[in-house]
C-alpha cells in the first residue's frame, strides 16, 4: 500500500468511528483532505474559512505537520462555538466571508475547504480573501471541479445540487479571471478527485443522504433529517472496532487512486499567490 493509500484508509476509519451515517462524506474528506495538507505551509498565520467546528481542520493541521496560528470564520454560530471551545483558533468570528473582521495583510495563508462551491456571491468574498493576505500570501481551496457533473453516472443534477447546495462549479480558466480581479495571481488547477472516486461518493450518498432526502420529499437537508432521527452519532466506544471493516468497505479497490485524465475528476485544488509590491 502507498503512504497515500494508507493515510487516505487511516482517515476514513477515524471518520467512519466517528460519523457512520455519512460514509459519501467520509470518502470524500479522506481523499480530499491529503491534497489540502501538502498545499499548505508548515506554519504561519492563517485564515480557515468556513471552520466549522475546527474538528476537519486540527486533522488538516496534523497531516501538514503544522504549527499554526489560525483564525476561524463561519457564519453558523452553533459551529463558531465550537470551534472557539477547540483550542485551535487565536480568534473565531460568526461572519460569512463577505466582510471579513480581520485587518488588511494579516494573515500568511487562507484556505477553504469543501466550502467555496456553497457561496453564491463568491466574487466579493474572494476579493475579502485577497485583502487579508499578506503580499506573497497562499489561497487555496478544495472545490468540486467542472467536470463534476460529468463524472455523476446519475442525471439528477438539480437535486443533487439543491441536496449539496452547490452553486459553483468553475471552469479553470473562471477561476483564473476571478481569482485576478480579486488580486491574486492563480496558479494551474490541481486534480483531487477522480471519476472513479466521484462515483463510489455518487453510489454512498445515494444510498445514504440523498435517499433520507427523497423520502422527506425533498424538503430537508440529510444533515436535518439525521439529527432528527438521532443517527448523527459516533460508533459507542464498545463498537469502534466496526469503523475499520466499514472504512475497506465504502473506500474498497480506490485507496491511493489515481487518474491522469483531467476530464475525469471531479474535483479541483485551487492555488494563488498575492502578487509582491
Amino acid at each position: 500500500m502507498t503512504p497515500l493509500a494508507a493515510t487516505q484508509l487511516r482517515l476514513l476509519e477515524s471518520f467512519m468511528a466517528d460519523a457512520p451515517s455519512q460514509p459519501a462524506t467520509n470518502f470524500w474528506r479522506c481523499v480530499e483532505l491529503p491534497v489540502l495538507a501538502a498545499a499548505l505551509p508548515a506554519e504561519g498565520r492563517g485564515l480557515d474559512v468556513g471552520c466549522g467546528d475546527g474538528v476537519l481542520t486540527k486533522i488538516l493541521r496534523d497531516l501538514r505537520g503544522a504549527r499554526w496560528t489560525l483564525v476561524g470564520l463561519d457564519p453558523v454560530a452553533a459551529e463558531t462555538a465550537l470551534a472557539e471551545r477547540s483550542g485551535l483558533y487565536e480568534r473565531v468570528h460568526t461572519s460569512g466571508a463577505d466582510n471579513i473582521p480581520e485587518p488588511d495583510a494579516s494573515c500568511d495563508f487562507v484556505f477553504a475547504n469543501s466550502v467555496l462551491e456553497h457561496i453564491p456571491g463568491l466574487s466579493t468574498c474572494l476579493g475579502e480573501m485577497a485583502r487579508c493576505l499578506k503580499p506573497g500570501g497562499l489561497f487555496a481551496a478544495t472545490v468540486p471541479s467542472a467536470h463534476f457533473h460529468d463524472c455523476l453516472r446519475s442525471r439528477e443534477w438539480a437535486e443533487i445540487d439543491e441536496r449539496l447546495a452547490h452553486f459553483h462549479y468553475w471552469s479553470e480558466d473562471r477561476w483564473h479571471d476571478e481569482l485576478r480581479t480579486a488580486g491574486l495571481a492563480p496558479l494551474a488547477l490541481a486534480d483531487s478527485m477522480s471519476l472513479c472516486e466521484v462515483r463510489r461518493w455518487e453510489a454512498w450518498s445515494n444510498a445514504t443522504g440523498g435517499l433520507l432526502y427523497r423520502l422527506s420529499g425533498r424538503r430537508k437537508k440529510p444533515v436535518a433529517i439525521q439529527f432528527q432521527l438521532g443517527i448523527r452519532r459516533g460508533l459507542p466506544r464498545t463498537a469502534r472496532w466496526l469503523a475499520k471493516p466499514l472504512a475497506r468497505l465504502v473506500g474498497h479497490g480506490l485507496f491511493g487512486h489515481v487518474d491522469p485524465d483531467p476530464a475525469h475528476n471531479g474535483g479541483s485544488l485551487v492555488l494563488a499567490h498575492k502578487p509582491r509590491g
